[in-house]
């Protein structure tokens, strides 16, 4: 999660494999983003069925 002024960006770095993936691209490969602004505030069901989808997706090795 990255807080900036206008919004906050949640990153799900498996995100297409999402479905339906989140609409910001990343440069890095599978990554997505979810841009939350004040404006047009966070669609709670589908912020809520991202998040369940990730949970079961195997983690990031480092």
């Amino acid at each position: 999660m990255h807080c900036f002024k206008a919004h906050v960006r949640v990153t799900f770095f498996k995100g297409t494999e999402l479905k339906p993936m989140p609409a910001k691209e990343s440069k890095v490969a599978g990554v997505r983003y979810y841009d939350i602004t004040e404006a047009a505030g966070i669609d709670e069901k589908q912020f809520v069925d991202w998040v369940k989808q990730a949970v079961l997706l195997p983690g990031e090795k480092m």
